[in-house]
């Protein structure tokens, strides 16, 4: 979906910390870089800011901060990560009293000039600094894990988006390893009411790349985890006709409650 500027401003939410919404924020990036699509990466957790510790950009001079509190142009903050070409626009570490989102709408319509998609990585939770971002995004995909916890509050978060009639594109859900105990696929999109765009593995490749400041796609393409983020990238470029159907709410909590009894 296009939009006047010409880009496409995807929000990267989660209801908690922990989920990997940044991990997947960055191999988002780096897999539509591996596709020659011209995108840049919005760091707007002012109060942890990741995304530069995951590409080894952790000690910028300027960043996201600046450009909404002190005027300085867009362009000026935005780093090229040397191993893959990919553009990011980190927010600093230092702490910055003041510092709003509320101005991020015009930033992200800058970028548009240039980019075909932007990513925005948000901090968890629902926060004033979450709804600039949702407000200054149009399309949103939420970030989960596999518990109960993570999912109770991707629900919160998908409701509140849904409520400021925003497009959910969907829920990722991220390290899941199979277990009897993990919810499965439908009852997670029964529980959102939101597709699942992806189900991404437990794997080793992911801690490993974060470690190396490598996008998990680039350091171990072939790795499972790897394969589903390049293969979601691709259906972002497919457009939604490509995400799992959702069940009717009765069905999956119908599921959830049947293994639920299995267990004990």
């Amino acid at each position: 979906m296009n939009t006047a500027t010409g880009t496409r401003k995807i929000g990267i939410l989660s209801g908690k910390g922990g989920v990997g919404k940044s991990m997947l924020t960055v191999n988002l990036g780096a897999a539509l870089t591996m596709q020659n699509k011209k995108n840049i990466l919005i760091d707007a957790d002012l109060g942890n800011p990741c995304l530069g510790l995951h590409l080894g950009l952790s000690y910028t001079q300027l960043g996201l901060q600046d450009v909404l509190q002190h005027g300085n142009k867009f362009g000026d903050a935005v780093v090229i990560q040397p191993q893959t070409g990919m553009r990011v626009l980190p927010a600093t570490i230092g702490y910055t009293r003041g510092a709003s989102l509320k101005n991020l709408g015009p930033v992200l319509n800058n970028a548009g000039k240039a980019y075909e998609f932007t990513i925005v990585d948000s901090p968890p939770g629902i926060t004033d600094n979450t709804f600039n971002i949702i407000e200054a995004c149009n399309e949103l995909i939420v970030v989960t894990t596999p518990d109960i916890p993570a999912v109770s509050a991707a629900t919160k978060m998908t409701s509140f988006c849904r409520k400021r009639n925003k497009r959910v594109l969907g829920v990722v859900v991220n390290r899941s390893t199979g277990a009897r105990y993990e919810l499965d696929t439908a009852e997670i999109a029964s529980m959102t009411d939101a597709p699942v765009l992806a189900r991404i593995p437990e794997d080793e490749a992911i801690p490993e790349s974060i470690s190396l400041r490598t996008p998990a796609v680039y350091y171990a393409p072939k790795s499972r985890a790897s394969k589903k983020l390049v293969a979601l990238s691709s259906s972002l470029l497919c457009g939604p006709s490509s995400t799992t159907a959702r069940p009717s709410i009765f069905s999956g909590f119908t599921s959830f409650f049947k293994r639920l009894f299995r267990l004990k």
